[in-house]
């Protein structure tokens, strides 16, 4: 998902140099405002639902997250259990992943920043994401809860529109 969200990121960017806008007799970067728009709205969203306390909705997601597991955890062996495993988790985190904010921050910060960093990145902060939910997820739920997270979530989200905003008033 990461590599297709900076390819359809780094798409746009080139679209952008095609579109014919201009400001003050420079180009407009569009593509990069629209970057900002998007990490600004879900860093809003994110710490609204954050506030509001969204408890059922966190529930629910949690509950699908917990059917979806139950659904591929099986009791079998050997080298089929593995690849039945692989091959579901590959579909289950695939699907989800697929227009989630994660993706849409991915196309956004490739659009108006370099691919292999915004790769490096993303690659980093889905591994990390991943060791943490592997290993840590239950033992971490006692020390932070989802609200706390969801203030840190939002407040990088805006982090990164702030830094894509310097960006292009200086460039």
């Amino acid at each position: 998902m990461t590599v297709i969200s900076v390819v359809l990121g780094r798409a746009f960017h080139y679209v952008d140099g095609v579109l014919p806008f201009s400001f003050g007799g420079t180009d407009f970067p569009i593509d990069d405002i629209l970057a900002v728009c998007l990490l600004v709205y879900y860093g809003v969203t994110t710490l609204l639902d954050a506030a509001s306390g969204d408890g059922e909705k966190m529930n629910e997601e949690q509950e699908e997250a917990e059917l979806a597991v139950s659904k591929f955890s099986g009791n079998g062996a050997g080298l089929v259990s593995v690849a039945s495993t692989l091959a579901s988790t590959f579909v289950l985190v695939f699907v989800a992943e697929w227009g989630d904010k994660s993706f849409f921050s991915t196309i956004a910060l490739a659009a108006a920043s370099s691919p292999p960093g915004v790769i490096a990145g993303s690659l980093a902060g889905h591994g990390v994401a991943t060791l943490i939910a592997v290993l840590g997820g239950s033992l971490l739920g006692t020390f932070l809860s989802e609200k706390i997270i969801s203030y840190i979530g939002g407040s990088l989200f805006l982090a990164f529109a702030a830094v894509t905003l310097v960006e292009i008033a200086t460039s």
